[in-house]
């Protein structure tokens, strides 16, 4: 690679092509994962922050009614439940719909009683809710924050393939580094490889993907799936360069002096 990285321009350079997707799809995505975090923590906070406080000071009440409770179990472990509860405190009729998320390996039914609260009557909930009430607070938890983080993961990643796209319209100065191929699969319109910085002798670095076209291959270093990539000064993503060094606004000789350093041979003089 020492002679390939002295064959390279020292000049600026522009890429006329990184084969890395536009931000939008990844800002696309890590909003949408972002809203079903919000909807989960909107749809179970509420009846999990009722339940601690029934909690405090449960009293059951025998009085009332269940109307279509229900639970499904989805994926075998993660159990929603359904109920329309109608009580009665001192002659005031209350109702209210609850609904109850955890895990729970249980495949047969859930025997409930209501339960409200002694000191605030209005907040009533299921006696499964408070035996499940830890089990509740943990996976709904998680569930948000793994959204959260998730989202959050695919902004940035949007957010930094728009600024390696910006790079590559200006001059700057390039370095050749080598990557390791790690993936080729057939994509709609094309192939997507994937690869990643070598780090010798620790964990490969972060795994990243360029789009090429069908017949389009990486420019190879050797036969242990190695191939050539630019960085851009200041940048930590590798753009991927293809065999025929089209994403580079080279010269022919600037050209034919990379390939012959590749291949051990002199170049040939034009």
């Amino acid at each position: 690679m020492t002679d390939l990285a002295s064959a390279f321009p020292t000049r600026p350079l522009k890429l006329t092509k990184t084969g890395i997707v536009p931000g939008i799809f990844s800002y696309l995505g890590g909003l949408l994962l972002l809203g079903v975090g919000g909807f989960i923590a909107v749809w179970q906070a509420p009846g999990i922050v009722n339940d601690w406080v029934i909690s405090q000071n449960p009293v059951v009440v025998y009085d009332s009614t269940v109307e279509d409770g229900h639970c499904t179990t989805r994926r075998a472990i993660f159990v929603d439940c359904e109920a329309h509860v109608t009580y009665s405190v001192k002659g005031k009729t209350f109702e209210r719909d609850i609904e109850l998320m955890f895990v729970d390996f249980n495949m047969g039914d859930y025997e409930v009683e209501v339960v409200r609260s002694a000191d605030k009557p209005q907040i009533v909930g299921l006696s499964l809710g408070l035996d499940m009430l830890w089990n509740r607070t943990i996976v709904g938890s998680c569930f948000v924050l793994l959204m959260g983080i998730l989202g959050a993961a695919l902004l940035f990643k949007g957010a930094q393939a728009d600024r390696v796209r910006a790079l590559s319209r200006k001059a700057l100065k390039l370095t050749a580094v080598p990557v390791q191929v790690t993936g080729i699969a057939n994509v709609l319109g094309g192939k997507a490889v994937t690869y990643a910085l070598p780090r010798p002798g620790k964990k490969r670095g972060t795994n990243m993907t360029s789009r090429m076209r069908r017949k389009q291959e990486p420019f190879w270093l050797n036969g242990d799936g190695q191939a050539l990539a630019a960085l851009h000064e200041g940048s930590k993503t590798p753009i991927l360069l293809d065999a025929e060094l089209t994403r580079l606004e080279l010269t022919e000789e600037e050209r034919r002096k990379i390939e012959a350093a590749r291949d051990g041979v002199e170049p040939v003089a034009s």
